[in-house]
């Protein structure tokens, strides 16, 4: 992934850990977004370690199995959409604007390696990118 310039990285990661971190302790977070909010704070936290050390651009990558990237796809997907919606009504602060860079590339580099794993996978990424402001804007 990236590159992407650092504070864009640190901006974003930073406003995405706290939001994590609020989701998990709201009454309405059920055991599954408890998980999925688990799985995306482990994230968070290799990112952020990784972000702390450097003081150039950041590039990330890992070895992930295409099962567990179309999980993540989805719950940015359905995450984004949610926070979105919570934003608009006033109910949380938007991230900042600094990270916005970093969000974009995220989700282009997450979708294009997802794409290239099958037709069918390529077939639910060209939906999303139809159907999420985020991924259309990534593009």
């Amino acid at each position: 992934m990236g590159p992407v310039a650092q504070a864009s990285a640190v901006a974003w990661t930073g406003w995405a850990d706290e939001v994590v971190g609020k989701l998990r302790s709201e009454p309405r977070t059920t055991s599954q977004s408890a998980a999925l909010m688990d799985d995306l704070g482990r994230y968070l936290e290799r990112w952020i370690s990784r972000i702390r050390v450097i003081d150039r651009a950041f590039r990330w990558h890992a070895e992930i199995d295409a099962d567990e990237l179309e999980y993540l796809v989805h719950a940015l997907f359905e995450l984004d959409g949610r926070l979105l919606a919570e934003v608009e009504r006033g109910e949380r602060s938007g991230p900042p604007d600094e990270g916005r860079v970093f969000y974009l590339v995220l989700v282009r580099d997450l979708l294009d390696a997802l794409e290239r794993e099958s037709p069918g996978r390529a077939a639910f990424v060209d939906q999303l990118r139809s159907t999420w402001p985020s991924a259309a804007e990534a593009s």
